[in-house]
């Protein structure tokens, strides 16, 4: 402890006053503490004793004043209490609990205690709650209570604690005085001693003596020390010349060790030797690695202690390679799969031998051990096996072949896809697998292998046992040997007929599709182009007939019967009924006809704008409630998302329920695109029928409401015209929500 440490190096001359000032002022401390204790025990009980008898008096004095019920008597004789500084209040209860007199020392605040049963003190952490019954002729008419406050016995304490502090300061002062005037007694013959002996320490002359002044112990510890200094004196002489010849013979043996463990540690392998206890004499920097032992601690140990290995595969300990020499007096070896367990705790495989250490006459004198971290060469070992298996357990012909262009390895692959075996082909020429345009192929690759290129895949043809040709995929690579010279070439080969055949097979299908497209795409132009015709050439044979049933009806509108009436209207309602269709045909058809460089900055805001002026007679009739976020400029035909926006606005007004339309468009931005969703709380969609809605002239609620069908039809066109999607998510009786979205790409930036 660095407490204990200071003290320790203090001189005795400090030591000696710091121990009597400190025991000192420690027995006085116990005393006073003592007293403290003792004081506060016997006060407590001295004024439990104290209170019981005041409340006795004056329960005594106040029996007449509660005999009589006279609060003014008993109130007297509780304000003699008022000698006693301490007393908190007091109280008089009467036979039923209730108060006939109390007193109330000056700026207190707590009320008296509720009366005991019987005469008792009763103690808190701050005061005394003291309870007298008042018996009148052996009846008990009434009840003192005293609370009395506990602080005097803090004042007590506190007092008696100054008085013990000054008593010990005033006792530690005189005690380091009277041991300053002593300690010089005692240390000055030490310090005498000690400085001779630093003198001899220092110099080194053992002809130093030390002075004696008394005749205690001390003075027989300083003939001691004398006399200890001639016997050193006679030694050193004798001591020195031994030293000199010593010196010499270690210099000599110094060089020769040197120069052998600087032989040691320069060679590759761990060398550890030992004496002929088995302790380790020394480790070269090589073993001290392998070991994971510093040089500092390695030497002296046990070479157990740092040598420890097992067996790889049972995990038992190996005899130590060091016994067996010693035993036998031969050199030995450690047998295969032997591991060397590191201070660490990490595992190396090593292999090693151990020889016997002789002297000139033959005689054993320790062991020599050395050995050798083999991990590196399992571990080419393990690649090599693993290397060995991957190529024969390939499904891809591994070839190998010197640079004359003879074959070397076969696997298993190159018997799978040429049909020869190792043993067949091994030997033989490239010649023997090469097509007969592919003769003079070989020669030009083995000229670049040998200049260390590597041919990347390539394709070619190859001939198999059978004579049959098969396409493969060939990369060629060249093959180094320990020295890095190129001596061969390494070949994989991919039997890729079928998908060569089945590249071929491709191409014909997509020439196929290709001439498909093309016939389709002028089928659907010609398509358009009908409709565009058809619809707009028959507006006008429609367009008499619907004028020409007018005109029969208002001609004849006395004359015909009401038959011939009802027969004319259906002939004009089917006319105008198929003006429609042939209308929204044509706007059908428009879409797909026109091109893309029409388009312009088209501001939604006022699209919807334009779409609500022209639903205005619907929007009105029907209370519509239409409600809008701020719309984004997109590059669009302006008329197609009129179109879109007026035929999904006009059926959230068309399918409405019972209550007023409330329509909600909302828009959003998502990755990659413009999300827009126009909701409304109209009769909704069965769930069997919402893939239908978009299918042309298609209606589900027949001539009930009034529609050609093609107004979803026509807003799917135009969103998938424009790289789109829509849907619709609804529920029956519940509304109907139509999303669609626009690439972001449609996006203008709107100037502000």
């Amino acid at each position: 402890m660095p407490g204990a440490r200071s003290f320790a190096d203090m001189p005795i001359k400090q030591k000696l006053v710091s121990t009597i000032v400190v025991t000192t002022a420690a027995a006085l401390l116990l005393s006073g503490a003592g007293i403290l204790f003792a004081d506060a025990f016997l006060f407590q009980r001295y004024l439990r004793h104290d209170l019981a008898v005041l409340s006795s008096i004056v329960g005594d004095n106040s029996t007449a004043a509660l005999a009589f019920d006279d609060p003014h008597a008993a109130g007297e004789t509780l304000g003699t209490l008022r000698a006693r500084t301490h007393v908190i209040s007091a109280c008089i209860y009467r036979a039923d609990r209730t108060i006939l007199a109390s007193y109330r020392r000056g700026g207190a605040s707590r009320p008296c205690p509720p009366a005991a049963a019987g005469d008792e003190v009763r103690a808190t952490q701050s005061s005394l709650a003291v309870s007298h019954p008042i018996v009148l002729q052996g009846r008990r008419i009434g009840t003192l209570v005293l609370l009395y406050d506990l602080g005097e016995i803090g004042e007590r304490t506190r007092l008696f604690g100054l008085t013990i502090l000054a008593v010990l300061l005033v006792s530690s002062v005189i005690a380091f005085l009277l041991s300053s005037t002593l300690r010089s007694t005692i240390t000055t013959p030490i310090l005498q001693l000690a400085h001779s002996a630093t003198a001899v320490s220092t110099t080194r002359d053992y002809s130093i003596r030390a002075r004696k002044s008394s005749g205690d112990e001390l003075g027989v510890l300083v003939d001691a020390f004398n006399e200890m200094l001639e016997g050193i004196q006679f030694r050193d002489s004798g001591l020195r010349k031994a030293l000199i010849d010593r010196g010499a013979a270690l210099a000599e043996a110094e060089n020769a060790r040197h120069f052998l463990e600087t032989t040691l540690g320069s060679i590759g392998d761990a060398v550890i030797s030992t004496d002929i206890e088995g302790s380790v004499a020394f480790a070269n920097p090589v073993a001290l690695a392998l070991v994971g032992w510093p040089e500092s601690e390695v030497k002296g140990k046990r070479l157990e202690e740092v040598f420890h290995i097992v067996n790889e595969f049972t995990r038992s300990a190996v005899e130590s390679p060091v016994i067996k020499v010693l035993r036998e007096g031969a050199i030995v070896g450690l047998a295969n799969h032997t591991l060397l367990i590191r201070r660490d705790g990490s595992e190396i495989p090593i292999d090693d031998s151990a020889a016997p250490i002789r002297d000139a006459s033959g005689t054993i004198q320790g062991t020599v051990l050395v050995f050798r971290d083999v991990t590196e060469r399992r571990r080419a070992e393990e690649v090599t096996r693993r290397l060995a298996s991957i190529v024969e357990s390939s499904e891809d012909a591994i070839i190998g072949q010197d640079l004359t262009g003879m074959f070397t390895s076969w696997n298993r692959g190159a018997e799978r896809i040429f049909g020869y075996s190792a043993d067949e082909i091994i030997g033989r020429s490239t010649s023997v697998i090469a097509g007969a345009e592919q003769d003079d192929e070989m020669p030009g690759i083995l000229a670049r292998i040998a200049r260390g290129e590597r041919i990347e895949q390539f394709q070619g043809l190859r001939r198999t046992k059978s004579g049959k040709l098969v396409d493969v995929s060939i990369t060629v690579s060249p093959i180094y040997d320990e020295l890095g010279r190129i001596v061969g070439a390494s070949k994989i080969a991919r039997d890729i007929t079928e998908q060569v055949r089945s590249v071929e097979r491709l191409a014909q299908l997509n020439a196929a599709l290709q001439r498909s497209n093309e016939s389709l795409a002028r089928s659907n132009e010609d398509l358009e182009r009908f409709a565009f015709v058809a619809s707009h050439d028959l507006q006008e044979p429609l367009r008499m007939i619907t004028i020409y049933s007018q005109l029969l009806v208002k001609a004849y509108t006395g004359d015909a019967d009401p038959r011939a009436r009802m027969f004319i209207e259906y002939i004009s309602g089917g006319a105008r009924r198929m003006q429609e269709l042939l209308a929204d045909l044509l706007a059908y058809a428009e879409i797909g006809a026109l091109v893309d460089d029409s388009r312009s900055a088209t501001d939604l805001d006022l699209v919807l704008a334009e779409v609500k002026q022209n639903l205005k007679a619907a929007i009105d009739e029907s209370g519509a409630q239409l409600a809008a976020d701020p719309l984004p400029t997109v590059i669009a035909h302006r008329a197609q998302f009129i179109a879109l926006f007026q035929n999904l606005i006009g059926n959230a007004i068309k399918y409405r329920s019972a209550d007023p339309p409330r329509i909600r468009i909302s828009v959003q931005d998502e990755t990659g695109q413009i999300r827009f969703s126009v909701a409304d709380n109209g009769i909704g969609i069965e769930a069997e029928y919402l893939e239908k809605v978009f299918v042309p002239f298609k209606r589900l609620h027949g001539k009930q409401i009034p529609g050609t069908g093609i107004g979803l039809a026509i807003c799917q066109r135009v969103v998938e015209h424009y790289g789109g999607r829509i849907w619709v998510e609804s529920e029956a009786g519940h509304g109907s929500t139509f999303i669609f979205t626009l690439p972001a790409t449609a996006r203008v930036r709107k100037e502000r």
